[in-house]
C-alpha cells in the first residue's frame, strides 16, 4: 500500500516554529530508531528559548519491556534539559500505568513541581513526552507480527492492557477496572468498534497510534482547561514505541507546542496523525513502517451543509449565571484561544476536538448548569441525540447533578469528528450566541 503523506503543514508550524520544530514534524509516522527521535526531540526542545529551567514528564506504559523507553528519555533527552544539580533520579515526572494514561491532575503537579525561578522571572519549558507501545515479532519465514513480542522466550501481546481492552477481558463485567472504564471511554464506542472488527495484521499498530494520538489530546485538554499561570512554553510529543527484538524503535505521532503567558495560550500549533482507525494508512513494505492519515475534505469530499441550529427554552436562572464574571472571563479567554487558530485550516481540524472538551469541563466547574445549557442547544447532533440533553436541562438540574451528566458525556464527545467538534466550538463561542455571547447581543 503506498502511504499518503501525514499532515504536516500546520501554517504557522510552516512560518513561525522553529526549524527543529519543522524539522520534527516532517518524521510524522515514520519509524525510526528511539535514539533518532529521541535526538530530534532534544532539538526541539532546545530550540525554545531562552528558558530559565525545564522539566519533563514521560507518560507510558508499566510494561517491563518499556524500561529502555524510560531510561532512553531520562539519559538523552531529560539529563540534557535539567541543571546540572539536578540529580539523575529526580528528572523526570513519571506516569506509569496500564497502557501508559495521562491521568487527570498528572500535567498540573508536574507543572507545580518544575516551578521554582520561572515563578520569579523568565519562562520555563515543560516537555510532555507521551507512548504507547507496539510488538513487533520477526517472523521465521520472513514478515512481521504487529502486536506480539518475544516476552523471555513466550510470544506474547503487546501492549496487554491495549489488547485486553480489545478483547474485553469476563471480570471487568464484575470487577471495578479503573483502566479499562478509562481506555473505553478514552477511545469511544465508534473507534473500539472499528478496532475489535479489525481483523487484518495491522490492528494492534492502529491501536497504539490511536491511543497516543487520544491521549496527547487528554493532556492538551488539561493544559487549555488549567492552563500554568507562568510564562511557559510546553512541548507535548506524542509516540508508539516498537518493542522489538534488539534495540527499540519509535513512531512519532504527534507535536505540539504551547506557550501560556499569564495563565492566558498565546501559541497554540502542531500536527498530529488522525484518531480515525479507517484513516490510518500503514505501509510496511519496507524495514521501517510509515503510518499516514489525511483529512477527509483533503480526499475530495465535500463539506456538509451548514445544519440549522437547534434551540431549546433557556432558562432565566441559566441567562443570569451566564451572565456572571466569572463565566464572562472564562468564555474571552476560549474565545482568545480559539482566535489563535484563525486562517490555520489544518491547525483548527487538530485543535477542534481537545479545545471544545477544554471549554466544557472549565465551564462545568465554574457553572455547570451553563454548561449543560449549552450543549442542549446541540442535541440534534447524532452523538449527542441519545443523551436527551434537552429533556435533562429542562430538570434544571445544577451543581454536583450536572457535573454527573457531563461527565458522562465525555465518550460522546471523544467521538465527534473534527469537523463536527469545531461547528460546536464555532457555535458555544460565538459573539451571537443565545446566552454565552456579547451581552449586547444574548
Amino acid at each position: 500500500m503506498s502511504a499518503v503523506r501525514a499532515p504536516v503543514d500546520c501554517e504557522r508550524m510552516q512560518t513561525r516554529a522553529p526549524f527543529a520544530l519543522r524539522e520534527f514534524a516532517t518524521r510524522l509516522g515514520r519509524e525510526e530508531s528511539l535514539g533518532a527521535v529521541h535526538a530530534a526531540v532534544l532539538r526541539a526542545a532546545q530550540a525554545l528559548r531562552p528558558v530559565v529551567e525545564s522539566g519533563a514528564v514521560l507518560a507510558a506504559c508499566s510494561d517491563e519491556f518499556n524500561g529502555e523507553l524510560r531510561s532512553a528519555f531520562e539519559r538523552d533527552v531529560a539529563r540534557q534539559l535539567s541543571a546540572p544539580n539536578v540529580p539523575s533520579t529526580r528528572r523526570v515526572f513519571a506516569v506509569s500505568n496500564l497502557g501508559g494514561r495521562i491521568e487527570p491532575g498528572a500535567i498540573a503537579l508536574a507543572n507545580l513541581h518544575f516551578t521554582a525561578r520561572s515563578q520569579r522571572a523568565g519562562e520555563k519549558l515543560l516537555l510532555l513526552e507521551i507512548a504507547s507501545h507496539v510488538g513487533r515479532r520477526e517472523l521465521a519465514g520472513g514478515g512481521t507480527h504487529w502486536g506480539e513480542l518475544d516476552r523471555f522466550g513466550t510470544s506474547s501481546p503487546c501492549c496487554g492492557a491495549l489488547r485486553l481492552l480489545l478483547d474485553g477481558p469476563a471480570s471487568a463485567a464484575a470487577v471495578r477496572f479503573p483502566w479499562f472504564d478509562q481506555l473505553t471511554a478514552f477511545f469511544g464506542p465508534q473507534r473500539l468498534a472499528s478496532l475489535r472488527a479489525d481483523g487484518g495484521p495491522h490492528a494492534m499498530l492502529r491501536t497504539a497510534v490511536v491511543h497516543a494520538v487520544l491521549q496527547s489530546e487528554t493532556a492538551l485538554v488539561d493544559l487549555l482547561r488549567e492552563p500554568p499561570d507562568t510564562p511557559t512554553h510546553v512541548l507535548l510529543v506524542a509516540l508508539v514505541a516498537v518493542n522489538r527484538r534488539g534495540t527499540d524503535n519509535a513512531i512519532p505521532v504527534g507535536l505540539h507546542h504551547l506557550r501560556f503567558a499569564s495563565g492566558v495560550a498565546r501559541t497554540l500549533e502542531g500536527t498530529a496523525l488522525r484518531s480515525t482507525p479507517e484513516e490510518l494508512a500503514i505501509d510496511d513494505s519496507r524495514s521501517f513502517v510509515v503510518v499516514s492519515s489525511r483529512f477527509a475534505e483533503e480526499a475530495g469530499e465535500e463539506l456538509p451543509s451548514p445544519r440549522a441550529a437547534h434551540r431549546s427554552p433557556v432558562a432565566t436562572v441559566v441567562r443570569e449565571r451566564a451572565r456572571q464574571p466569572a463565566v464572562r472571563e472564562l468564555v474571552a479567554r476560549h474565545r482568545r484561544q480559539l482566535g489563535l487558530l484563525e486562517n490555520q485550516e489544518q491547525a483548527r481540524k487538530i485543535y477542534a476536538r481537545p479545545a471544545l472538551r477544554a471549554f466544557l469541563q472549565a465551564l462545568s466547574i465554574a457553572a455547570p448548569e451553563v454548561a449543560l445549557a449549552a450543549l442542549a442547544l446541540e442535541d440534534e447532533r447524532e452523538v449527542l441525540r441519545a443523551a436527551e440533553l434537552g429533556e435533562l436541562a429542562r430538570l434544571d438540574l445544577r451543581g454536583a447533578e450536572a457535573q454527573g451528566v457531563l461527565k458522562g458525556l465525555e465518550p460522546s464527545l471523544q467521538q465527534l469528528g473534527h469537523r463536527e467538534a469545531r461547528e460546536v466550538l464555532e457555535s458555544l463561542l460565538s459573539e451571537r450566541h443565545p446566552f454565552l455571547g456579547d451581552d449586547r447581543r444574548s
